[in-house]
């Protein structure tokens, strides 16, 4: 019998072809909640996800046939890893096809917010030639906070660098830190706190967790010079968001630019009021949506995938 695979996703259409060619089995299912998803499983080798469905232990303990989980994308917040090595199931992921992606929208992030690309589009639009309006700021000469130096926090700092910014950088792991800032031209910061009263911009590239959770918060979010910016493309729940809300009403923010929600897409009334905020820029969770990204995903994902199925030896995809 041919391993089954159960996509419950949205996934580049290449993955699925590879997957296929080598004989599997691959069914879909519409981001299905974790109790329906439950009974799905049963019958499958492995499952598909993005950030919308939720792998839950209940999930992973009532499908003795799954032995891989496979996520097309970089975070595994939405998958319970721990419930998955007591059952011996593998957990892979592909951090590396999106990295780039990721920091590229990062860095779009960051000029549109210094620059009000958006609301400078949106008034010509509307007929109005607000020309003075616009006065922004430039990367070039500016202190930027790197929170994580990750796959995606080592490419926006080398980019910013690459831009003329003084970037300052910090990871709990003070040794990878120390080592990744000489080589990138950054400062090694040597708490977060002093990367936040020392930064005019901070971007964040951290996992999250249940230490990373609201990691930025109503008591740190105030150690940030006045007028200063966040950019956020990791996890919304990394910042408490009414804090962000708060900060950017209090003018302790010029600006946030976000493209991670707390729900997705967004459903309580506060959520809606940060998204619609006069100086925040927010897009659709978009980190990874390039034709690249999503070429780079299906190659790794289906041969990490296949290779788990065939007990752990490398597969070619």
């Amino acid at each position: 019998m041919s391993a089954r695979v159960l996509v419950c996703d949205p996934v580049p259409g290449r993955f699925v072809e590879l997957l296929r060619e080598r004989g599997l089995a691959v069914d879909f299912a519409n981001s299905p909640p974790p109790e329906v998803l439950k009974e799905l499983a049963k019958g499958y080798d492995a499952i598909v996800v993005r950030s919308a469905t939720k792998v839950t232990a209940e999930v992973i303990e009532a499908s003795p046939r799954l032995k891989v989980v496979a996520r097309a994308g970089a975070g595994l917040d939405n998958v319970d890893v721990e419930a998955a090595a007591r059952r011996g199931v593998k957990v892979v992921n592909v951090p590396e096809a999106v990295a780039n992606a990721v920091a590229e929208l990062t860095l779009a992030l960051m000029l549109s917010l210094l620059r009000s690309i958006p609301q400078a589009v949106e008034s010509l639009r509307a007929g109005r030639w607000d020309k003075k309006v616009f006065v922004g700021r430039e990367l070039a000469g500016m202190t930027v906070g790197v929170v994580g130096l990750g796959n995606v926090g080592t490419l926006v700092a080398e980019k910013l660098v690459a831009l003329g910014a003084r970037v300052i950088a910090y990871r709990r792991n003070r040794q990878l830190l120390e080592r990744e800032a000489a080589r990138i031209g950054a400062h090694a910061a040597s708490s977060l706190e002093e990367l936040l009263r020392r930064s005019e911009l901070v971007t964040l590239h951290i996992p999250y967790t249940a230490e990373t959770h609201h990691l930025i918060n109503s008591a740190n979010i105030r150690l940030l010079p006045k007028g200063s910016y966040l950019v956020n493309t990791s996890r919304a729940w990394i910042v408490e968001g009414r804090a962000l809300l708060e900060a950017l009403n209090s003018g302790v923010l010029e600006g946030a630019a976000v493209d991670v929600h707390y729900h997705e897409p967004p459903r309580e009334e506060w959520e809606w009021e940060l998204i619609r905020h006069p100086r925040v820029i927010a897009t659709p969770h978009i980190g990874a949506q390039t034709r690249e990204a999503g070429e780079r995903i299906s190659e790794l994902l289906a041969e990490k995938l296949l290779a788990e199925l065939s007990g752990g030896r490398a597969q070619k995809a």
